[in-house]
């Protein structure tokens, strides 16, 4: 991806190390088109979920993440904007350490409903689409996801059911990780063991290699959601 870079800009890069390749393309960008850059980063934690049953070769590619990762605040004043997303949120300790300027927009109230739709924008939006449709029923199947604030349809299912018009679990059988799966039958994890869950920020937001709680990995990959908090 940094070559696709290079190559469409018309830059050559000296640096022989990945990092520095990145910190230079950084530099480069903002010099050639005298503006600061923007760094969008979609599902940063792939190449160690791909590879988390072998703990010793996921703390290697997470080492080499941080690595990479880390000239992001090096390059601080060629930044305009930075946004990271993953399937789960590792600790912030464990990859992103260096990274002290980040804000965690995950459970932040503002940001809340950006990643679904809510009632209200689901029946103003699609009302078109919604003739006939059981209002209480798409809500039972699709409504759900809270980030601390408004509750939010699963975007991905309720395009697929005003396409389709049937009712299924359109997310579940494309988005399913495999990395969660093994991991519940290593575990051997009932699912009445997690109807009534009681659990703490802290707890939700601690994930590694090395500490691979399977609660908080069920709701940051969306298989639990927040009923109450206080």
């Amino acid at each position: 991806m940094l070559r696709e870079q290079t190559n469409l800009h018309g830059l050559t890069l000296e640096e022989a190390a990945i990092p520095f390749k990145f910190r230079e393309l950084i530099i480069k960008l903002h010099d050639q088109h005298q503006q600061k850059v923007v760094i969008l980063i979609d599902e940063y934690d792939k190449p160690i979920l791909d590879n988390i049953e072998n703990r010793d070769i996921a703390r290697e590619i997470r080492e080499g993440l941080k690595n990479f990762y880390s000239v992001i605040k090096d390059c601080d004043r060629y930044l305009k904007f930075v946004f990271i997303t993953g399937i789960s949120k590792f600790s912030k300790v464990s990859l992103f350490s260096v990274l002290n300027n980040l804000e965690d927009i995950t459970l932040d109230q503002d940001c809340a409903t950006i990643c679904g739709y809510t009632h209200h924008e689901l029946l103003v939006t699609f009302a078109d689409r919604l003739q006939g449709v059981d209002i209480q029923k798409l809500r039972r199947w699709y409504d759900g996801y809270n980030f601390m604030g408004d509750h939010v349809y699963n975007p991905f299912d309720i395009l697929l059911f005003l396409k389709h018009h049937q009712f299924r679990n359109y997310w579940f059988e494309t988005g399913t990780p495999t990395f969660l799966m093994k991991l519940i039958q290593e575990k051997q994890y009932s699912a009445l063991d997690i109807e009534l869950i009681q659990t703490s920020e802290n707890m939700m937001s601690c994930f590694d290699v090395d500490v691979m709680d399977l609660e908080t990995l069920l709701f940051q990959t969306g298989y639990l959601t927040i009923k109450l908090y206080g």
